[in-house]
């Protein structure tokens, strides 16, 4: 990672990566060591604070200078032999050495990096020179002629004599006989700012009668360098009083007084972060690893009610978590990984749930200080709540809260897939109520209403397995879906029709219609699941013929689909031969509808695949895409699409009226996930020579329900060549918005079967403000589909739709004809 002062940085997706990297640059600028790097030409690429203060010179001096240029002193040291070793031979050095031009012993440790190196310098000047002081005092005590590891020296008042010891040269650079002079050579080498207060302090306390002297001051070294140091005296007197002379020690205190400024600028950077951290938006919080915990921010006592004071010391588990093995689970991981992500349930001091996005960093003390881990916690709370309400809007029906048509079509997939996968059998019952249009002609659509809720409830109770699916499929028609039958085609039948014959009794007890007394009969029909069966559509349409023969059997009776049924399908094998053939010989088309703003004006146009039969009418897309689809041909297909719909807009491009649309084409979740996709997209520009700015590619919600990594790196690899995307029928499908945010979306497409009935449906209006929501939250644009009429724009536009296609601004028409 490189950091703020000069790197270039990294990108890293969410609010939560960016406050990790903050933390990591915050730590850096908290060690006392010196850390800098270096890149292979020997420019400086970081240094935190510790290192300007060692090097003695600024970030702004140091950043992007050779090393070499800024100190050419190092050329030809140890210092520098030992940094090309490292550079050269990409090995770890380390090292003790005494720089004179900063006059400081340092430990030195460098390390190669992909960038250069990498150096830790910690400063052990005052070490060294303790192990000096001790060394010297060791010889004073052998010798009995030194006492102290301090300079002594000894002022004769009356003869004016100022002695030092030998410490005097090591420490200060000064020959024992370089004051000559006395006293005055003392006082001459005092800093000026200093020089009065010290020297009439002196003199204070020798004419004052005290018995000892002392004060801290710079003084001068022999290098003409300044340092702190701390002198003490006592005063020997004779019996009048008069001072003869006095004895003291000076030590140099340098090393302390940095010390000193080094602790009060720690603990001003501290108080700032702790500043920072308080007033973070998201909740911030500390514990040690078993819970305990140590801070609490602000933005906690905003999200949980409780106040620092209130949990400081508590455990989380006390106070606010719903599933504490989760927590366990979560703690443990960080521990030993140093990071968890996740979502977790957790309780407010006023008792009310809320969940939360919660990252959990490990921050590991020295020896002395335990681990403690960082928690940062976000409300998701409103954000789950609107999840829940799309997926309860999309893929439930309202009225009777069972799954709706989507939802069936898609758990009937995966029953259909796990059958082929396992070799279980499975069955499909297809239910339709008997006269219910007399009912709502006679009685009334609310109590037809009621009907329905309480035959859902009966069916419900019936089919009490949870691997079974109750859906309603529209109108008065209800679809079981028995998963997990037995594998015997017999065996199954005969589990299929005993629940048939059960769901034929919940009719037998009249229904109360808000106190009219109501019978009902149900005819049921019967598909069994086929080892051959690949089609969902070809499953339902078998349980809905043998429907229709229960109707014609007389009704409130069970029919099984037989193999006389089949004339309906072998018109679907003549299709797929059909598509086949008009694949060889070219028998397509694209057609083009144009994509308005809000006053009309054609920014764009989406590209419809149209077929003509041989020798019959034209096929409609919603049959001949997903035969397609199923038979695998839609590979081939998407990419005649995509090379002739690149082609239509190379000629658009090269006219002034035409040259700023852009090209809306479908892709098909088979096609997007064929591992040569982005090779064949990029082949076909280039062979066409279109502007990717101006190609958008709509997906389609499916391409979410799994492989959603695989997809997301697909999406950014086109999107590094300017193509855009648009996310086509969306609020059908199965997309989680913890995944739509993560996908490098440009657009929303709101499904047509929303907009057709968003004046009369509420539920459809809903689900449309809540996609324009959504929308403005994500920073995408919305563009609705189906729009038909001009009260259907009017009411999309009020609620901030800004871009339409539909029947009200055009057809679907030829090239030559838009």
């Amino acid at each position: 990672m490189k950091t703020d002062n000069g790197s270039a940085s990294g990108e890293q997706p969410g609010a939560e990566l960016q406050a990790m990297s903050r933390q990591l640059l915050g730590t850096l600028e908290a060690m006392s060591d010196a850390f800098y790097t270096l890149d292979k030409g020997w420019r400086f690429t970081y240094l935190n604070e510790a290192a300007e203060r060692l090097l003695r010179r600024s970030r702004h001096e140091l950043l992007g200078k050779v090393l070499w240029e800024a100190y050419p002193d190092l050329v030809g040291t140890h210092f520098g032999a030992q940094y090309e070793f490292a550079m050269a031979r990409r090995q770890p050095v380390a090292f003790e050495e005494y720089y004179a031009p900063l006059q400081a012993w340092k430990d030195v440790r460098i390390f190669p990096t992909e960038e250069g190196l990498a150096t830790y310098t910690t400063e052990i000047t005052e070490r060294k020179r303790l192990q000096e002081m001790e060394r010297e005092a060791a010889e004073r005590f052998r010798m009995v002629a030194r006492v102290t590891s301090d300079i002594i020296w000894d002022w004769d008042v009356p003869k004016g004599r100022l002695w030092w010891s030998e410490g005097v040269q090591s420490m200060f650079g000064y020959d024992a006989d370089a004051f000559n002079d006395g006293i005055d050579d003392w006082t001459s080498r005092i800093a000026p700012e200093d020089r009065e207060r010290v020297v009439s302090g002196l003199y204070a306390a020798m004419n004052g009668g005290r018995e000892t002297w002392g004060a801290e001051y710079r003084f001068l070294r022999g290098d003409g360098a300044y340092v702190s140091v701390r002198n003490q005296g006592v005063f020997r007197r004779n019996a009048e009083g008069a001072t003869l002379n006095v004895i003291g020690s000076m030590l140099d205190i340098s090393a302390e007084k940095q010390a000193e400024a080094e602790r009060r600028e720690a603990e001003a950077r501290n108080r700032l972060l702790a500043s920072l951290l308080d007033n973070a938006h998201d909740a911030i919080s500390v514990s040690s690893i078993d819970l305990r915990i140590t801070y609490w921010n602000q933005g906690a006592e905003r999200l949980f009610g409780w106040t620092a004071a209130e949990v400081i010391g508590k455990t989380k588990g006390e106070l606010m978590m719903l599933g504490e093995d989760d927590l366990e689970r979560a703690y443990h991981q960080v521990v030993h990984k140093g990071d968890w992500r996740g979502e977790i349930g957790k309780r407010r001091k006023d008792g009310r749930r809320v969940t939360v996005e919660s990252h959990l960093t490990l921050v590991r003390g020295d020896d002395v200080q335990p681990p403690l881990v960082l928690e940062i916690e976000t409300d998701i709370t409103q954000r789950k709540h609107d999840e829940h309400a799309i997926l309860s809007l999309a893929f439930f029906d309202p009225l009777t809260r069972l799954p709706n048509r989507r939802l069936l079509l898609d758990r009937l997939r995966h029953a259909v897939a796990a059958t082929r996968r396992d070799g279980h059998g499975g069955a499909l019952l297809f239910i339709d109520l008997d006269n219910f249009k007399t009912l709502n002609d006679t009685l009334g659509h609310d109590k037809g209403d009621l009907l329905l809720q309480q035959v859902a409830r009966r069916l419900e109770a019936r089919v009490p397995r949870g691997s079974d699916t109750v859906a309603r499929h529209g109108g008065d028609e209800f679809v079981i879906v028995l998963e997990y039958l037995s594998a015997d085609q017999e065996e199954a039948a005969a589990q299929a029709e005993h629940v048939a014959e059960k769901l034929l009794g919940a009719f037998n007890e009249p229904f109360q219609l808000d106190g009219h007394q109501h019978y009902a009969t149900p005819s049921i029909g019967v598909a069994l699941f086929d080892q051959d069966i690949k089609d969902i559509d070809e499953l339902l349409k078998r349980a809905d013929l043998a429907m229709y023969q229960a109707k014609a059997a007389g009704r409130n009776t069970i029919r099984f689909f037989d193999l006389h049924m089949q004339t309906v399908i072998n018109a679907r094998v003549a299709l797929e031969a059909d598509l086949r053939r008009s694949l060889q010989t070219h028998g397509f088309a694209l057609h083009y509808q144009r994509q308005t703003d809000s006053s009309g004006y054609t920014m764009g146009a989406e590209a419809l695949l149209r077929w003509q039969r041989p020798g019959s009418q034209p096929v409609s897309p919603s049959v001949f895409i997903p035969l397609a689809e199923e038979t695998g041909l839609i590979v081939q297909l998407g990419e005649w699409v995509l090379e002739a719909a690149c082609r239509q807009l190379v000629a658009w491009a090269s006219r002034p009226e035409t040259a700023h649309l852009t090209m809306a084409i479908n892709v098909s979740a088979r096609q997007f996930r064929q591992p040569a996709f982005v090779d064949l997209v990029l082949r076909v520009i280039e062979r066409t020579g279109a502007d990717p700015r101006r190609i958008k590619l709509e997906l389609t919600e499916s391409l979410l329900v799994a492989n959603v990594e695989n997809t997301i790196d697909t999406m950014h690899a086109l999107k590094e060549k300017g193509i855009g995307f648009a996310l086509d029928d969306f609020g059908t499908g199965y997309s989680s918005l913890a995944y739509l945010k993560r996908l490098p979306l440009d657009q929303l497409k709101i499904d047509q079967s929303f907009v057709r009935d968003v004046l009369t449906d509420p539920n459809d209006a809903a689900i449309a403000r809540t996609i324009l929501g959504l929308g403005r939250t994500l920073g995408l644009d919305v563009i609705a589909e189906g729009v038909e009429t001009a009260d259907q724009r009017n009411f999309l536009a009020m609620h901030g739709c800004s871009a339409f296609q539909g029947y009200l601004f055009g057809r679907p028409v030829a090239a030559e004809q838009f």
